[in-house]
Parts: structure tokens; sequence; C-alpha cells
């Protein structure tokens, strides 16, 4: 049987998915000139962000800030996200489909790009005060310090860079 936990990890990914859809089709919307659909969507979209956040706020407990925790975050949540591209990737390649592949291959040059900015060997996450970073809206690149002319994972133009708004 299903422990409640589990079923509220389930719940938080659906409501991330969802939000996480909601903005896709609310800029599609916005491209197409049904403005007030976008507006409806993205807002739709930020209530099912905040529930997420809430219901994992919940089930996440104190935030640990440990040397071992921060590690997890890096070596074990990356490198299981690494792996799910990896095998993902496979399957893509079993079934021929090439835009796939582009696109999966992609997104494990960002995740290994992510992993880095952390020196397991030193247990220290590599920043500088005050560090500005830059977000590729198309592949999730992090450029660190200076925005780029383009993404070196898929080649967008600086133009797909967002600073990061992240607020602490």
């Amino acid at each position: 049987m299903e422990s409640l936990r589990d079923k509220l990890i389930t719940t938080f990914a659906l409501l991330s998915l969802a939000s996480a859809r909601k903005n896709i089709y609310a800029r599609r919307a916005a491209l197409s000139e049904h403005i007030e659909i976008s507006r409806l969507l993205r807002v739709i979209g930020e209530s099912e962000s905040v529930q997420a956040r809430r219901l994992f706020n919940s089930l996440r407990g104190k935030v640990d800030m440990t040397d071992r925790y921060i590690q997890t975050l890096f070596d074990k949540e990356i490198e299981q996200i690494i792996e799910r591209l990896s095998e993902d990737l496979i399957s893509a390649a079993q079934e021929d489909d090439t835009p796939m592949i582009q696109v999966l291959s992609q997104l494990r040059s960002v995740e290994r790009r992510n992993k880095a900015f952390y020196l397991s060997e030193n247990n220290e996450i590599k920043i500088e005060d005050g560090q500005n970073y830059y977000v590729c809206q198309f592949c999730g690149f992090v450029s660190s310090g200076s925005l780029p002319d383009c993404c070196p994972i898929c080649g967008a133009d600086r133009k797909a860079f967002n600073e990061s708004s992240v607020n602490v």
C-alpha cells in the first residue's frame, strides 16, 4: 500500500507538471494573440506552482544545510537526473527519434554542467558573492558571471537568456 508521503510526492509532481504545462500554453496563447487566455493560464499556473511549493515545504520539514545535505543535492539528485536522461536517450535512440535525441542530449549536458558547480572532493559549492546567473530559456543552461553571446549547449542567441530572478 502506498504511504501518504508517497501519495503527496506524486501530488507535488502533478502540480509541478501542471504549472509548467500551463506556462508553456500561456506563451503559445500570447504568441497567437489570445492575451486573456494567456493571462488566465499564467495565473492558474502560478497558483499550481504555489500549491506545489507549499506541499513541498510541508513534506521536506526542516531544511538541513549541512555538507551532507548539499552533497545529496548535487551528487545524488543531479546524478539521478543524469542517469534518467541517459536511459531516456537510449530509448529515444532505439525508437530512432532524432529530435528527442537532441533534446535529451542537451538536457543531460545542462545537468552535467549544473553538477560542476559542486566540488565533491572538497564538499564545496563554487560560488562568488554577488555572482550574476543567466538561464537559457530554451535548454536551461546556467551561465555564471556574464551573459554569453550564445548558449554553448543549444546555440540559442543571447536574447534567450534571462538573468536569474531568484531572490533570497
